[in-house]
């Protein structure tokens, strides 16, 4: 939850550049705009392993976390995690009209999946359709990939399946975000 807040929190500077004319001096060089989408989403992956890192470091620390028996596991987890999240972030900027909307339509969906996918408390306690709909989320991926791999202690080849999955709704969603993009206004 806090990792899709803060990506999709910094994909709304997009709104900014605009605004203050960064996207007009970047586009008079040669640069595209999709190497300024794509740069943000790496921007959003390198943010979110950093505070994946920070978070599983600090669980090492206060709760004797095994984040090292499991590295490699946990490492396409999070990788995998955070491409989902960026690309979320990604799209939210793609379907807003400002910095402002995607700020609250971020809260509102940002909120409903991590409540739905298991963030709050485990999928198993809610009732069968809405076990249903949290697969539809990129929360509840995520959750059980780190779970598999934290609480269960799964190798990576176990978790493959959960690490394609969430790299497949970055994929997906990323490239209905670049399209919308490209269909949008806001490099004019």
């Amino acid at each position: 939850m806090f990792l899709l807040f803060a990506v999709s929190g910094s994909v709304t500077t997009l709104f900014e550049e605009k605004d203050s004319g960064v996207f007009q001096r970047l586009l008079s060089s040669p640069v595209r705009p999709a190497h300024i989408l794509w740069a943000r989403f790496l921007f959003g992956v390198i943010l979110g392993l950093v505070q994946i890192t920070v978070l599983f470091c600090a669980g090492r620390v206060f709760f004797g976390l095994d984040i090292f028996g499991h590295a490699g596991a946990l490492l396409a987890v999070s990788l995998s995690a955070a491409a989902a999240c960026s690309a979320f972030g990604m799209l939210i900027a793609a379907i807003s009209p400002s910095a402002a909307a995607a700020n609250g339509i971020a809260t509102f969906v940002v909120l409903s999946m991590s409540a739905v996918g298991g963030a709050w408390f485990p999928v198993s306690f809610m009732p069968d359709y809405i076990q249903r709909v949290s697969k539809l989320t990129l929360v509840y991926w995520s959750v059980e990939g780190f779970a598999d791999v934290l609480w269960a202690g799964r190798s990576l080849l176990e978790v493959l399946p959960k690490v394609g999955i969430l790299a497949g709704i970055a994929a997906g969603v990323m490239l209905v975000a670049v399209w919308r993009f490209n269909r949008g206004r806001l490099f004019d």
